[in-house]
């Protein structure tokens, strides 16, 4: 995503580049005003310019200086780079109608929505069955990029609203319906969705790190963690006490794990989390199943596939039919 409002470009040859300590550097953000050290070897740190207090050319280093502490690079740095925040464009009820669909649902050969100007229906068709394509309408009303659901009665419920805010990513190709229906309204519950005939373009997106999915809105019970780190990953179903690790593949929002290696933790006669913390993910003595877990009937590998788009620290997802929203740790 471009968000370049101005640039400023310097080359010092020989003068500065790796950094000789970890530094204060930060996650690139386009919420916010920014500066980007760009190193030979094609890294980039990112400093928000709020936090740095002036950058310092001497000799051969370059100082950014912060409250925080000063980081100092005294090898080569190709340029640095100013970012102006961009400030994000209020979402409209055009951009909203439409089909949006998601992928790699386990239960689905295909699931979507559609937006008209008043409704919004649901298409859903199974992997088993007749592969009949099953239709839900519901009227909705829009204001200020809110959109309020209301269910009609039916035999085993009662007529509610729901309300959603509606935002976009990757150039409107991604939809992200966000709520809080939980009892800790620190937690929030998104869906995203793909624009049907779109692609969005995720090549920038930055997916190091620990990202958790809280079950139903409770900090202390974690449904699924991914840990990323350079191209390796490890996938961690909570309830199932099942960890995969292996390499990984990322493009246009999907993740693809190749698992190497599987454990479980639990016992035969342990159900849930078994030996696993559920606010942590931490096991206890994880037991190694090799390359085809109890659960899966073939004896390849088993490749785990699902959506998992990354917007800073935060990053949004479908898994076993659920839509999930990772927080970053």
């Amino acid at each position: 995503m471009k968000h370049i409002y101005f640039t400023l470009f310097f080359l010092f040859g020989g003068l500065c580049g790796v950094m000789a300590q970890k530094g204060h550097s930060v996650e690139k953000n386009t919420q916010k005003n920014q500066v980007q050290l760009t190193l030979t070897d094609g890294t980039e740190k990112y400093y928000n310019t709020e936090d740095v207090q002036k950058i310092k050319f001497e000799e051969k280093q370059v100082k950014v200086i912060q409250t925080a502490g000063d980081d100092v690079y005294d090898s080569k740095v190709e340029n640095i780079s100013f970012f102006k925040a961009v400030k994000p464009t209020a979402p409209t009820k055009a951009d909203l109608i439409g089909i949006w669909e998601t992928k790699y649902m386990h239960d689905y050969d295909y699931y979507a929505i559609k937006f008209t100007d008043n409704e919004m229906t649901i298409y859903e068709r199974y992997n088993y069955g007749d592969k009949q394509l099953y239709t839900t309408t519901i009227p909705y009303t829009w204001k200020d990029g809110v959109i309020t659901l209301m269910y009609p009665a039916t035999d085993w419920s009662e007529a509610y609203e729901e309300t959603k805010t509606v935002s976009f990513l990757y150039d409107k190709s991604v939809l992200l319906l966000k709520s809080y229906p939980w009892e800790d309204e620190s937690i929030e519950q998104a869906e995203v969705w793909f624009k049907e005939g779109k692609t969005p373009d995720t090549s920038d997106a930055k997916l190091d790190g620990k990202w958790f999915a809280y079950h139903r809105g409770h900090k202390d019970e974690v449904k699924l963690g991914v840990w990323i780190n350079g191209n390796k990953a490890e996938f961690v179903i909570g309830a199932w006490a099942t960890r995969m690790v292996g390499s990984y593949t990322y493009e246009n929002g999907v993740l693809y794990l190749h698992p190497t290696e599987y454990y479980f933790g639990r016992g035969e006669d342990e159900w849930g989390y078994g030996r696993i913390d559920p606010a942590t993910l931490e096991c206890s003595s994880w037991e190694k199943v090799g390359m085809n877990p109890g659960y899966i009937t073939s004896n390849e590998p088993f490749p785990e596939t699902f959506v998992f788009f990354v917007n800073g620290d935060e990053a949004y997802g479908w898994y076993a039919n659920e839509a999930c929203r990772f927080y970053k740790q």
